[in-house]
């Protein structure tokens, strides 16, 4: 009885790690400017069905097909929808799939996070009020909302705060800098890569396609199982020996 579990157990391990690994992901990039991570999948342009505008040549990762419009998408831990003539899939990984950008708060007009891009809701639509000036910021996206100071811009920026605790929220971009001084901006993502139009999320005709570390990992799991399964039969076999001898009455000795 005890084999049987630790023979369970183990082929139960084997198959959970390759079952994992069998879900196949695409990495597709941005293909053109003004292209968003969608709240639901509705062609719906309104602040409020809107995450943020994903950085043009960046990547955003695909992990399901929703309709004939949009693919179920990741971009830096958030989940959304991307419609899906405004990104190309590759194949593989690419080295530096999201941007990466730091900036500062130095101004009190911009230092109020808010959970939509507008100054509307009062402090029921507040995440958190920076102290400033404070460089703990990362950006994740843009996006066009309210114009906080009357004719200048109307961009704000989704981001990741670092405090105490994470916050993530819209702050006003108008009094945010590099940290130096300088307006923020980045460069395009220029990495070579390879499109393609083989997208498909059905596991069951997508074993054979599955990207090469998937595989080696089930191959890994399946050798390491062999030895673990050898090593239970010759302990079980052992320790019935050894109670076969236990059992075994004793020999007299006989004192001639």
């Amino acid at each position: 009885m005890f084999t049987l579990l630790i023979l369970s157990l183990i082929f139960q391990t084997s198959i959970s790690v390759t079952a994992a690994t069998i879900k196949p992901t695409y990495f597709a990039r941005v293909m053109y400017d003004d292209v968003y991570l969608y709240r639901s999948p509705t062609d719906n342009d309104d602040m409020a069905n809107l995450y943020f505008k994903l950085p043009v040549t960046y990547f955003v990762e695909l992990y399901d097909s929703y309709d004939q419009n949009f693919y179920c998408a990741r971009y830096m831990g958030f989940e959304g929808y991307v419609k899906k003539d405004m990104v190309q899939a590759i194949i593989g990984r690419p080295s530096m799939p999201y941007l990466s950008v730091n900036f500062r708060v130095y101004d009190e007009r911009s230092r109020d996070m808010r959970k939509l891009p507008t100054t509307s809701g009062g402090s029921e639509s507040q995440v958190y009020y920076l102290p400033c000036p404070e460089q703990n910021l990362t950006l994740i996206g843009t996006i066009e909302g309210d114009t906080v100071i009357e004719k200048r811009t109307n961009i704000w920026y989704f981001c990741k705060y670092s405090g105490e605790e994470d916050y993530y929220g819209y702050i006003y971009s108008d009094d945010c800098d590099d940290g130096n001084g300088n307006t923020i901006s980045w460069q395009n993502n220029n990495e070579i890569v390879t499109y393609t139009e083989n997208v498909n999320f059905n596991i069951s005709e997508q074993n054979e396609s599955l990207p090469q570390d998937n595989k080696t990992i089930s191959i890994i799991v399946a050798m390491l199982s062999v030895p673990a399964i050898i090593f239970v039969i010759l302990l079980f076999k052992g320790s019935k020996l050894v109670t076969k001898e236990r059992k075994q009455p004793a020999r007299e000795v006989k004192d001639y």
